[in-house]
């Protein structure tokens, strides 16, 4: 009785951990967005500076995901001509609000969470951790969401050697390249974004999605 019991008890678990993207997309693939808006990214970090370098990181893998995106540069300058600069307020409008102003399909919210550089002993660690919605702009319907940390750890061959590095160039961390690869796990398979029209496997990658 015992064993049914454990048994029981371990398939339950193994069916709640288990997820099915292909279900959770199935709204996704049903409203076929073809263009996508990225708008000021909503920082909770300590760094300043996160926002103005993450954004650079963004138009790139959504554009190889087969997505018009609009420049961003372009976007954050039309929002500040109407008055609208900080990103919480912007984060807190209706998304219809954004099909008005670009005519875009969805709308793309990214927080930045984690932006830091921490110096312990002979080592350094750099972590970044970004949360991203998409969001419909004609119904207000969440498409597709996720959460993305991506640590990167790195030795000193002598406590001189990390103390010297961290006062040359700690306020100086290449946080790009990290910040690109978040970006990758989040967009691209396979927990990411189903390709848009631009793409060649456009409404033929469910299978990716594993």
């Amino acid at each position: 009785m015992n064993k049914l019991w454990l048994f029981l008890l371990v398939s339950m678990a193994v069916t709640g951990c288990a997820t099915k993207p292909v279900d959770t997309l199935s709204v996704f693939y049903a409203h076929r967005p073809k263009s996508i808006v990225v708008v000021p990214v909503l920082n909770e970090s300590s760094e300043l500076t996160a926002p103005s370098v993450f954004i650079t990181s963004i138009s790139r893998p959504l554009a190889e995901r087969g997505y018009y995106v609009f420049p961003v540069y372009l976007t954050d300058m039309i929002l500040r001509d109407l008055g609208l600069v900080d990103a919480n307020h912007i984060h807190e409008l209706p998304p219809g609000r954004f099909y008005e102003l670009f005519g875009a399909d969805v709308v793309l919210f990214v927080t930045i969470k984690n932006w830091s550089t921490k110096y312990i002993l002979l080592a350094s660690t750099v972590e970044v951790e970004m949360s991203y919605k998409l969001v419909d702009t004609k119904t207000g319907l969440l498409l597709w969401e996720s959460d993305q940390s991506y640590v990167h750890s790195s030795s000193g061959s002598s406590p001189f050697t990390v103390v010297a590095s961290a006062a040359a160039k700690g306020l100086l961390t290449d946080y790009l390249p990290l910040a690109q690869q978040t970006n990758n796990e989040a967009f691209f398979p396979p927990k990411g974004v189903p390709v848009g029209p631009y793409h060649s496997d456009y409404q033929r990658d469910q299978s990716q999605f594993q």
